[in-house]
């Protein structure tokens, strides 16, 4: 496991640790070392105290860091594709949840006039839809700014002078204090967790509007302040693939904030919510019925509480929906030196997948069994179905989380985008990694 199988070190009374934070570049004697001479491609800059670390590289090195870090290729079909792609997404998670909400999952044709105007009222904006997501957004930020956690150090940026950012991982002390507080607000009745999928439609739209706001805003300011970094010269194309690199607010970077405090963490509580929804309606249903609820006695009688009554499949979806939070919050420390902090800017793809696309299009399965339940017509299967899909679940994470734990000691991926940045940064070396690590996902085959 990331967290419980490592240990960090203590460095100038700062946590930092040793298998995700990036060493310094060791230079070979024949070649001269420096330090913060890497020319800068970007006019985003940071001022920094004395202390602040920085890596050391070869002048061979810093040269090709730079040559990378400043290369513009157009992606995705350029500026007509990321246009299509920004107008696209929000258009097709709309028709997605319409579908699911109100046709059980069947795919109606979209060109049909009757299908948005019946649909549209289930994802219109209301003002409680708004100060949900809205008021999870500012929550999320100020947990992040506030509690404690380690500080480790990204990868050095070519565009600072190979100065390396802080990041302050506290996803682990953010997540428990989230689940207490959501038990404690549902269990006083003050906000029950079920709302949020009473408003999921409306919850999906906010955020769809709200990513755009941000993605807008967030342009603008870096032109306007000078931050730009990697610009194509395509204005769609640069609303798209982001004009700033590192954005942050205080001690907060944006970019880590938004991909991994959000996007999971919403993606679970839509799947607690349905569940705690679902245990509801069934408990209503046995009343109805004139049965008496079911009662679990526990720990020889101290604790008797009332039995779970959600469905098998969707504890099946709370659970590895729990389980994937959990890994990222344990392992947030690692993410300063993936591609997406180093490499990519924030612009609209980051921003409305993480606020918006990956958590409202991720809960469909969810959303899917739910809308069963309520039909009265659960999706179920028989016990010995669901024991193995849930002993496959835990034997996947174990294998999954054990492996990216190893893998962050030798980060490469071999795969699209990433293989073809890869092989242009590190020629010879990529290809000897891919001759000893031939395929991607399924060995012998892929």
């Amino acid at each position: 496991m990331l967290l419980q199988s490592e240990r960090g070190s203590w460095r100038g009374g700062l946590r930092h640790r040793s298998h995700c934070s990036s060493p310094k570049i060791a230079s070979p004697d024949s070649v001269t070392p420096v330090v913060r001479s890497i020319s800068s491609t970007s006019s985003e800059t940071e001022s920094g105290s004395d202390d602040e670390s920085f890596s050391v590289v070869t002048r061979e090195g810093a040269k090709k860091e730079v040559a990378c870090d400043s290369k513009v290729v157009y992606e995705f079909g350029g500026p007509v594709g990321v246009t299509a792609l920004m107008f696209g997404f929000p258009i097709l998670m709309s028709y997605m949840f319409i579908c699911l909400a109100l046709h059980q999952g069947r795919l109606p044709n979209p060109l049909e006039l009757e299908f948005w105007q019946h649909g549209i009222s289930a994802i219109t904006p209301t003002a409680r839809a708004t100060a949900i997501y809205l008021m999870f957004n500012l929550f999320q930020y100020i947990t992040a700014a506030t509690l404690p956690g380690i500080k480790v150090l990204g990868l050095p940026v070519p565009s600072l002078g190979g100065k390396q950012l802080e990041y302050l991982c506290n996803g682990v002390a953010t997540w428990y204090f989230d689940l207490v507080l959501v038990a404690v607000l549902h269990n006083t009745g003050v906000f029950p967790i079920t709302a949020v999928v009473d408003e999921i439609g409306p919850i999906m739209s906010v955020a769809m509007i709200w990513a755009i706001v941000v993605t807008i805003a967030t342009y603008i300011v870096g032109c306007v302040s000078g931050r730009t970094h990697r610009m194509s010269g395509s204005v769609p194309y640069d609303i798209f693939m982001g004009a700033v690199l590192n954005p942050r607010i205080g001690n907060v970077d944006l970019k880590m904030w938004s991909e991994i405090r959000i996007p999971w963490k919403i993606l679970f509580f839509i799947s607690l919510s349905a569940a705690v929804k679902d245990h509801e309606i069934n408990v209503a249903r046995r009343l109805e019925a004139g049965l008496s609820p079911e009662i679990w006695s526990l720990f020889g009688g101290l604790i008797h509480m009332n039995a779970i009554q959600t469905s098998a499949p969707l504890l099946f979806m709370l659970l590895a929906h729990c389980l994937y939070v959990n890994a990222c919050m344990k392992g947030e420390e690692c993410i300063p030196t993936t591609w997406d902090i180093f490499y990519e800017k924030w612009g609209y793809m980051l921003i409305f997948w993480n606020l918006a696309g990956v958590p409202f299009s991720y809960c469909y399965s969810t959303l899917y069994l739910l809308n069963r339940s309520v039909a009265n017509d659960p999706v179920q299967h028989t016990r010995f179905f669901m024991t193995v899909l849930f002993v496959i679940l835990l034997a996947a994470y174990y294998v999954w989380d054990t492996a990216n734990s190893q893998k962050n000691r030798f980060r490469m991926q071999q795969r699209g985008r990433d293989h073809i940045h890869c092989k242009e940064k590190y020629g010879a070396d990529f290809d000897e990694y891919c001759r000893q690590v031939p395929y991607i996902f399924i060995p012998f085959i892929f």
